[in-house]
C-alpha cells in the first residue's frame, strides 16, 4: 500500500520524499500540499504520512505537517517524531485505507480547523 501511495500522490503532481524520521521510522512526505480549504486556505506545507508496514495495512492514527500550523498542543497535535519543525496531527482515517481515501482525509482534517 506504501508504493501504491507514493504512486498515487505523484500522479495528482506532488513531489514525493521516502524519509528517515529522528524516530528512526520511515515517512511518505508530500511537499508543498495545497490546503485548499479551511481555515489555512491558500497555504502551503509539508505533511507526512508513516509507512506502514502491516498486513492487511490499517491507516496510521495521524499526519504530520511542517511547519507546524497550529499551536502544539492545540487540536489534538504534538511534536512529531519525523523531526524539529514537524508537527504530528491525532486523526484516524475512517473506511477503506486507499490511496483516494488518504487524500481526502488530509484534506477534511483541514477543512475542520
Amino acid at each position: 500500500m506504501n508504493e501504491t501511495l507514493v504512486k498515487y500522490f505523484k500522479s495528482l503532481g506532488y513531489v514525493v520524499d521516502i524519509v528517515d524520521g529522528t524516530d528512526h521510522q520511515k515517512y511518505i512526505v508530500i511537499r508543498d500540499y495545497n490546503i485548499k480549504i479551511g481555515s489555512f486556505t491558500g497555504r502551503k506545507c509539508d505533511v507526512g504520512i508513516l509507512w506502514v508496514n502491516t498486513t492487511p495495512y490499517v491507516a496510521p492514527p495521524a499526519i504530520h505537517t511542517n511547519p507546524a500550523l497550529v499551536t502544539m498542543g492545540q487540536k489534538n497535535t504534538q511534536a512529531s517524531g519525523i523531526g524539529t519543525g514537524w508537527q504530528y496531527w491525532s486523526r484516524i482515517l475512517r473506511g477503506k485505507p486507499c490511496p483516494q481515501a488518504m487524500m481526502a482525509h488530509i484534506s477534511t482534517i483541514f477543512s475542520e480547523v
